[in-house]
């Protein structure tokens, strides 16, 4: 009984153009999520070490008083 897998005839080409592209692509669009993320993170904890409390830093730092 020869042991046959599902990927023996599934071949990638990673090479083509359209990879490329979707890779950039995809890049490109994660670039304002980090931005944003990072400044939430670095304003979480500048005022949690301010007001010693992670809670009132994240209702600050969301635009709260």
């Amino acid at each position: 009984m020869s042991k046959r897998t599902w990927m023996s005839g599934f071949k990638l080409n990673i090479h083509a153009p359209g990879t490329g592209f979707a890779l950039m692509l995809l890049a490109l669009t994660q670039v304002p999520v980090a931005i944003k993320t990072t400044a939430e993170i670095y304003c979480m904890e500048k005022l949690g070490q301010k007001f010693n409390s992670a809670v009132v830093a994240i209702i600050q730092c969301n635009g709260g008083k």
